[in-house]
């Protein structure tokens, strides 16, 4: 059985939490975690809406822009 995904919040100021480590991630923290293979969700903080797409489309961006 698949374990559950790690949950990421996003505030408003687009910083991103990491409840279970219990401190902030960036962008690229979270590409590690995708060449890792560990599953993990982003969802707004004040709402619960999954943004994790939107943040994929992000990280590839910023690696197809720095190389």
């Amino acid at each position: 059985m698949a374990s559950e995904p790690i949950i990421i919040k996003r505030y408003a100021n687009h910083r991103l939490y990491h409840p279970a480590a219990g401190g902030y991630v960036t962008l690229e923290d979270l590409a590690l975690m995708v060449e890792d293979e560990e599953r993990f969700e982003v969802r707004e903080a004040g709402t619960g809406k999954d943004v994790t797409g939107s943040i994929l489309r992000e990280i590839i961006i910023q690696r197809t822009n720095h190389g």
